[in-house]
């Protein structure tokens, strides 16, 4: 067994299951204990972010990152965006490799501070300011509220010493040099640092409790080592600061990875709900619900597209690793464009899915304890970090659009998904130019806006279909994925004389008929039942489940309660 399943049973990750009867400092201290265990079972150093190894990518298949959605999110924030985007650095500032050193220990607990409250994703245009300092030292401010940082998790909890790495624009002398990345202290673990405060968000609904906040600086002087990187860079102000931010695209990529095991993880207990539920059929015999091909469909989509999301997610990684010896711009595009393909096509998939296999649940889908609602919820939070799908779409269905540049292209270039990517691009590009590829103007704005999703999901079902295709995914989940993918779209393919109607229809049920006496094998190979807590996936979870519940009976109103 491996260390993540071994840990998924301790205590740590079953005594507050159902921890919304804690308090909110007792869960919060208990999402921070398991986002330290979780991130030092993967052992990951400096090297294996550097370079993006396949210990550090494939940590976010994982299933322990489904159990608790913060804890992900800490961990995941801690060591990509903070500790990763120091790593670079380390090797040459003694200091900072002292500081990964403590981050990647947990000795100290890191977050990324971008975003501002009144700019979004328009990261180019953040307020806070840093000013260099006639002595070389720096003091960091927030100009107003609109420039406070939204969203990062900076009060003091976990009782270790909490720093940020802060993006902020650098003046020097009142010249702009960029937006750069700094080093911040925020607050001991205890109390926060003279000048740095935070207003305390509530929780996001359904989801465990991270500990967002707004966050301000009010002239807070930080040394000459707090800069990371140079101060006098030869770079671009833009390329320094996609530079800078070269761990966004990282994290893009990997927090999507996340859909995988949460697909796989929803997947399996809905199927094991489904063999345990029991209705009468036309005969008055009891029958699971499983047998009906309204349940068993959805379950066997999920785990379709989690192996081939899989395939596609392991394919790309190649792509952040180091690529020293090329122009540092084409590996910008090329990181951020996979980045946003596989993003938008997992969080499609999963957002369908999920909702469908909670469905399949009936009333006691919309329990947290069940798991569902709450992966759909902590995911949902997930996908909007590092760029919601629909804005990182149109970034890139623009650029290619207009020949900035080119994603990886097929490698089976007649099959019916390369054929259905071609024809949206090619309908695309000839609205484009039939527009004098103006894309700043109205008619791009009504027409080929609200597509832009459209021609990044054909090219995701395309990479994904061949990335199974060469990684050997199960022929019976490929091929369930590829009929699936057919019907998202159907009318093209019915327009284009690809497929009828009829038989697309058809070619999804074969491949259903011939996949579901597979589906023990897929639940099993999964790799789910570790992370499984949901009462309603067995018949012992959920009798011992409802024995833990208040009890009200007569006489006199006794209340009883098993303790947690």
């Amino acid at each position: 067994m491996d260390p993540q399943s071994t840990l998924a049973r301790t205590q740590l990750f079953t005594r507050a299951v159902n921890d919304f009867r804690l308090t909110k400092d007792q869960r919060q201290e208990i999402t921070h204990a398991r986002a330290e265990a979780i991130a030092k079972s993967f052992d990951l150093t400096l090297d294996d972010l550097l370079t993006c190894s396949e210990k550090f990518w494939n940590s976010h298949l994982n299933g322990i990152n489904v159990i608790d959605g913060a804890a992900t999110a800490l961990w995941t924030i801690h060591v990509n965006l903070a500790c990763g985007s120091l790593a670079q650095y380390a090797a040459h500032r003694p200091e900072l490799r002292e500081l990964c050193r403590k981050m990647l220990a947990f000795e100290v607990t890191a977050h990324y501070l971008l975003t501002e409250i009144g700019h979004g994703l328009d990261t180019q245009n953040i307020e806070t300011v840093v000013r260099l300092l006639p002595n070389g030292d720096f003091e960091i401010h927030t100009p107003n509220p609109r420039a406070a940082k939204f969203m990062p998790a900076s009060i003091p909890a976990g009782g270790l010493p909490r720093i940020a790495v802060v993006m902020a624009r650098l003046l020097v002398q009142e010249r702009d040099a960029g937006i750069r990345p700094f080093v911040v202290p925020l607050n001991d673990g205890q109390v926060m640092y003279e000048g740095v405060s935070c207003r305390v968000l509530p929780d996001r609904s359904g989801t465990r409790p991270v500990g967002h906040a707004i966050t301000s600086f009010n002239h807070v002087r930080l040394p000459s080592t707090a800069l990371v990187g140079d101060l006098g860079s030869p770079l671009s102000l833009r390329i320094e600061f996609l530079t800078s931010i070269w761990r966004l695209g990282i994290g893009s990529a990997t927090m999507a990875g996340l859909c995988v095991p949460a697909l796989r993880v929803g997947a399996y207990i809905a199927g094991k709900y489904a063999k345990r539920r029991t209705v009468s059929n036309s005969q008055g015999q009891f029958v699971p619900i499983l047998s009906f091909r309204t349940t068993s469909l959805p379950i066997l989509h999920a785990f379709a597209q989690a192996a081939v999301l899989e395939a596609l997610f392991k394919e790309i990684r190649p792509y952040f690793a180091s690529t020293e010896d090329l122009d540092l711009s084409t590996v910008l595009n090329s990181r951020n464009g996979l980045a946003a393909v596989f993003k938008t096509l997992a969080i499609r998939h999963f957002r369908e899915s999920i909702v469908t296999l909670t469905d399949r649940l009936g009333a006691q889908g919309l329990f947290i304890e069940n798991q569902l609602v709450s992966v759909e919820l902590e995911i949902r939070g997930m996908s909007i970090a590092e760029g919601d799908v629909t804005v990182i779409s149109i970034r890139l269905a623009s650029e290619l659009l207009l020949g900035r540049y080119t994603l990886p292209a097929s490698r089976y270039p007649n099959s019916p998904l390369a054929r259905h990517e071609r024809g949206i691009f090619n309908e695309l590009q000839a609205i484009l130019k039939g527009m004098n590829n103006n894309h700043r103007s109205e008619d791009f704005n009504a027409k080929l806006l609200p597509r832009s999703k459209e021609l990044v999901l054909a090219i995701g079902y395309r990479m994904a279909y061949e990335a199974a295709l060469d990684a050997r995914v199960d022929p019976l989940l490929v091929d369930l994925y590829q009929a699936g993918a057919i019907l998202l779209d159907l009318a093209w393919y019915v327009e284009n004389g690809v497929t009828t109607r009829q038989a697309a229809i058809e070619a999804e049920e074969v491949a259903l008929t011939l996949a579901t006496p597979h589906l023990d094998r897929f639940m099993e190979e999964s790799g789910a039942e570790p992370f499984i807590h949901a009462p309603i996936a067995s018949d012992a979870a959920w009798d011992k489940y409802v024995d833990s519940l208040v009890l009200i009976k007569r006489p006199g109103g006794v209340f009883e309660q098993a303790k947690l």
